[in-house]
This record gives C-alpha cells, sequence and structure tokens, in this order.
C-alpha cells in the first residue's frame, strides 16, 4: 500500500467537505472517504464510486456493509422494500453485490473484514450473499485520523501578542475618536464600527487595520466569557475565542477583512457580538447567517490540546 501522508489526509477530507471532488481521491483515499463520509448527507457520490474499475475490493465490501445491507433482511419481498424510506440505498446495495460476486473489482490491497464490527451472532443476514459475508484479501487500512488540526490555549508569547494587538487596535480607534478609553464592551463595538467607517475613506498607510479584530474578539471574551484559543494547523496557527464547549470559534483574520473591504456590511460587527450571548451551538443562534460568510466557525469536530 502507498504511504498515507498528510496531503492524502488532506485530499480525503476536502472530498468529505465537498471542497473538492471525490472524483479525483485514488483508490486509497477513496477507501478512507468511505469510512470518513456522512451517510446522513446521503449516497449521491457512490453511484460513481462503485462503477470505476480501480475501486478495492475491501473498499467496495466497507461500503457495502456502512449501507448495512442486513436491514432489508428483514422484508419478505422487493414490492416491502420499495415501499420502506431507506429503499434508495438499496439498488445500490444490489449493485455492489453483483460488481462484487462478478469480479469486477479486481484490486484487493485492503482487507475488510465484516465480522469485526457489523456481525455477529444476532445478525439476521439471509439476504446476504455468503462472499459479502467474508473477509476480503489485502492488508488492514482502518479509519484513520483525517484531522490534523486541534485547538489548544494560548502560550505566553502568544498572550503577549493578543495583548499587543488589542493596544494597536485602542490606538487605531484614537486616531479618529481621541476621547475612546476601553471599558464597556458594547461601548467598544460601537467604536468599532465607527473606526470601520471611517478608515473606508482614508489611506490607510502603515494602519494595521486588522488589529481591530483583536478588540472585537477581546469584546467577546468579556462579554460572553469566551476564551482566547489557537486553532493550530499543520503549517501555522490561527488565534481565536472559543465557547465554553469548544463548538464555536471566531477566528482573528474574518470579520475587520470583510467589513473594511465592504464584503458585509459593518453592523454585521455587533450583530454577530450580540447573536452569540448565551450560544454553545449554531442551533442556539436566532439566525445563522455567520458560518457561510466565515465569521464563525464550528469546532466540535476538533481535538483540545491543554
Amino acid at each position: 500500500m502507498e504511504l498515507f501522508n498528510k496531503k492524502n489526509k488532506n485530499r480525503v477530507l476536502k472530498a468529505v467537505n465537498n471542497e473538492m471532488s471525490y472524483q479525483k481521491l485514488t483508490a486509497s483515499e477513496l477507501h478512507q472517504f468511505v469510512q470518513h463520509w456522512n451517510y446522513d448527507d446521503g449516497i449521491e457520490p457512490f453511484k460513481w464510486i462503485i462503477k470505476q474499475i480501480y475501486l478495492d475490493k475491501g473498499t467496495a465490501l466497507c461500503l457495502y456493509w456502512m449501507l448495512q445491507p442486513d436491514y432489508f433482511c428483514k422484508f419478505k419481498n422487493e414490492d416491502e422494500i420499495k415501499q420502506d424510506i431507506n429503499f434508495e440505498s438499496y439498488p445500490l446495495i444490489k449493485d455492489i453485490e453483483e460488481r462484487y460476486i462478478s469480479g469486477f473489482y479486481v484490486d484487493g490491497n485492503f482487507s475488510f473484514d465484516p465480522r469485526e464490527e457489523f456481525l455477529d451472532e444476532n445478525s439476521n443476514i439471509k439476504c446476504i450473499p455468503a462472499e459479502m459475508q467474508i473477509k476480503s484479501p489485502g492488508i488492514v487500512f482502518d479509519r484513520i485520523d483525517i484531522e490534523f488540526a486541534f485547538l489548544r490555549n494560548p502560550n505566553e508569547k502568544e498572550l503577549k501578542t493578543i495583548n499587543s494587538k488589542i493596544a494597536d487596535a485602542i490606538k487605531i480607534i484614537q486616531i479618529s475618536n481621541s476621547d475612546f478609553v476601553y471599558g464597556e464592551t458594547n461601548d467598544a463595538i460601537k467604536a468599532i464600527i465607527e473606526s470601520i467607517e471611517y478608515w473606508k475613506t482614508k489611506e490607510l498607510g502603515k494602519i494595521k487595520i486588522k488589529n481591530l479584530s483583536y478588540l472585537w474578539m477581546d469584546c467577546i471574551h468579556k462579554k460572553h466569557n469566551w476564551s482566547w484559543i489557537i486553532w493550530d494547523w499543520e503549517t501555522g496557527n490561527n488565534i481565536g475565542v472559543t465557547n465554553a464547549t469548544k463548538e464555536l470559534t471566531c477566528l482573528a483574520d474574518t470579520i475587520i477583512n470583510h467589513t473594511i473591504d465592504g464584503f458585509q456590511k459593518s453592523s454585521i460587527i455587533s450583530d454577530l457580538y450580540k447573536d452569540l450571548e448565551g450560544a454553545s451551538n449554531f442551533y442556539d443562534l436566532k439566525r445563522d447567517p455567520y458560518s457561510g460568510i466565515g465569521l464563525l466557525f464550528s469546532t466540535d469536530h476538533l481535538k483540545f490540546r491543554e
């Protein structure tokens, strides 16, 4: 089996997140794609995937059991099956069966054993062909972690950077509002918006306008008790704030970028600030325009490292 490196993991992750076509994945990447796909999102990708002759036998067998073929063994005939709400997956299951048993899939690099996870002595498998119950040839290539990002607390140096950028943001506001003193967060949010509107019509020069985002996040930190966080990637990290459950995260390089260039109205700075009160996940929000435009990120899938 080829070495499954960070690039391979990233390609699978992008395909799962619909950021890249699954049709571009290699055989080994498809094997991981099958194991990472959220089947609640439908089975459309697999209608194409199962028709590819380079699909590994182990991948086809894995997909077959992920679709829970034994579920249909309780029905007396296909007419009953057609009335069931899960009928959509049935034709796909039968297609995999036919291709697998007929030898359509030639390569057997990745071993898959349905009895390891899907079958036990209580399983109803009377409608499952014997060949689909047998371990496929090859080496074991179980589901691996493709998400290489994680959340962590800022270190001492990063906390100093945060405080420095907040101080710089205050100075930026004071250029157009000399009376501004950072105290009440509501007043600070208003001042940030006024500063954005002021600088939209000016040459920025050496003004690091993006540092206003750190003041905005500090308001979230103080008002809603969100914590400063580092979203760590392989190649770098992003500073942000996250709620108590680590499910929602706002990052430093978003809200000011989105408003200073006119992509969003500056009022969204206040809207998101208010809407995050008491929010522990997306369902708590009164409205959810924020994730789609990259202002609020779901991070409940990421590991947190102290």
